[in-house]
């Protein structure tokens, strides 16, 4: 009896250890390859003074940060072995991990990390620059950050700062440095030829052993979504990154693709011109008459099959800045044209609309033109590529309204201070503060409990909300298509990052 039980006990065992073995197997990651990623759009510029606001996400393979985002949305040490905030002595200590290498050959030090902050904050890229009282390199390997004040969003402002060879800026003319891109990231660049591709190796220095899985990235830019999705299904790419709306998403995945979502997402907002006090979207009444005409839950149904949902606030439900007891400005046609008539329109107005393709694309300005025309706006709708699109949003401005975008970050107040703040980190060019909103976010950056913060991103919201000086359209939890053999946890961290080092394909 003891020895069949003993034989028994045997076999379970081998058989656990096999099932183990195979499960392993089938989870280790395989290594080689070059993944083919599709974009709707890519950077216009690169490098440390060149990159604007939506151009960080094409230094992803290569620029890394002090450091990262973290799957429950704190901010963790990335290129830091350990951070130090000391609110009290308005100081933040980097103590950097040693032996990590530039794709120049370089190592990064205290010294090369404190000229990118130097450099940013003499480029007016550093959001909250003006709080640096002076950046002190105490070692080799430490760097401390000395403030005027201390705040609550410093942490994330100073943290997240993608870091760049100091070596390559200074041994090469502007044009190159816009050009290309020196980092410490599992990638290097081999060729960027704007608006077609970029072309990533793997970089053997790479200060993480072992990684990244992958040899290569190529990534193209198809603004296109029948042709993206077309290319995805033919298996001329592996990953369809940016561009897909929920009516794609909804068909690759009755096809066998997989779709991938975490908590991040993007909230599609109208942004109208409140800076020109000659344009009709300075009067506040016709900002309202607009989200009146809007039908927003009839639109999201339509578009967003069954993945969006309509949002009458900065944020969705479950976010800090939302409110459950503000109405918002729900579907009311009627009261849309009595507010013109009371602004001066009683017969109506035209407008003008500036889209971008891979930011709700034709089909939402379809949407509201229809809407806008039932209560006497006329809407052209101005359809620009990715280049005049970004330098409007950014730099030249827009006439009267743009469908923009914000990000649901690690939290709302991170939100605001990233886009609707006194100092925001993307300045969208048409869009005024009012006088209590900068008010409400210079209190905002002082409080440092969370259920202060929750609060006053509540008040904020409200403020956006009351004087109608963004219309919040849908949240789109934001989601990518893939192949079945690929393996990423891209959103897992937010829009901030992307852990590419950790990319991997199975067999195909």
């Amino acid at each position: 009896m003891k020895k069949k039980l003993s034989v028994v006990l045997i076999v379970l065992f081998v058989s656990i250890l096999c099932v183990g073995f195979n499960a392993s197997a089938e989870m280790k990651p395989q290594y080689g390859g070059t993944i083919t990623l599709i974009y709707s759009s890519g950077p216009q510029k690169l490098g440390i003074d060149g990159a604007g606001p939506g151009d960080s996400v094409g230094g992803f393979p290569a620029a890394e940060c002090m450091m990262n985002m973290n799957e429950n949305r704190k901010l963790v040490p990335s290129l830091a072995e350990s951070v130090d905030i000391d609110p009290e002595n308005k100081r933040m200590t980097f103590k950097l991990r040693k032996g990590i290498m530039f794709h120049d050959g370089t190592e990064l030090t205290a010294e090369v990390a404190a000229w990118n902050y130097q450099k940013r904050i003499d480029n007016k890229r550093q959001q909250f620059g003006d709080m640096i009282e002076r950046i002190e390199v105490v070692d080799k390997y430490t760097l401390t950050l000395h403030f005027k004040g201390y705040h609550n969003q410093l942490d994330f402002s100073f943290g997240w700062v993608p870091i760049y060879s100091k070596e390559a800026y200074l041994t090469h003319d502007q044009q190159w440095n816009h050009t290309h891109i020196v980092g410490t990231g599992p990638f290097q660049l081999v060729e960027w030829k704007r608006d077609v591709h970029m072309i990533w190796k793997k970089f053997d220095g790479y200060w993480q052993k072992g990684l990244p899985y992958l040899d290569g990235i190529k990534i193209i830019y198809i603004p296109d979504p029948v042709t993206a999705s077309s290319m995805l299904q033919a298996g001329q790419a592996d990953i369809w990154v940016t561009g897909s709306q929920a009516k794609d998403q909804k068909e690759l995945v009755g096809k066998g693709f997989v779709r991938k979502a975490y908590w991040t997402g993007l909230n599609y907002i109208l942004t109208p011109n409140t800076k020109d006090p000659n344009g009709p979207l300075f009067n506040k009444k016709v900002r309202e008459a607009v989200e009146y005409a809007l039908d927003k839950p009839a639109i999201t149904k339509a578009i967003g099959f069954g993945y969006y949902k309509p949002l009458k606030m900065m944020h969705p439900e479950g976010n800090w800045a939302y409110d459950p007891d503000w109405p918002g400005r729900p579907y009311n046609p009627e009261k849309a044209r009595k507010l013109l008539a009371e602004a001066g329109y009683p017969n109506g107005l035209k407008l003008e609309l500036l889209v971008f393709a891979a930011w709700g694309g034709p089909t939402i300005a379809e949407a509201i033109k229809a809407y806008l025309s039932d209560v006497g706006i006329d809407l052209k709708i101005d359809m620009a590529d990715p280049g005049r699109f970004f330098s409007s949003l950014w730099g030249k401005g827009w006439k009267d309204f743009v469908i923009s975008i914000n990000g649901v970050d690690h939290n709302s107040l991170g939100t605001v201070h990233s886009w609707y703040g006194h100092a925001p980190r993307t300045q969208m060019v048409n869009y005024k503060q009012s006088d209590k909103l900068i008010e409400l976010s210079e209190k905002s950056i002082t409080i440092l409990d969370e259920a202060g913060q929750k609060e006053i991103s509540r008040q904020i919201s409200l403020e956006l909300g009351e004087e109608a000086l963004i219309i919040p359209l849908y949240y789109n939890p934001l989601a990518y298509m893939t192949q079945k053999y690929v393996h990423t946890n891209y959103l897992e961290t937010g829009l901030i990052r992307w852990k590419m080092n950790q990319m991997w394909m199975e067999k195909h």
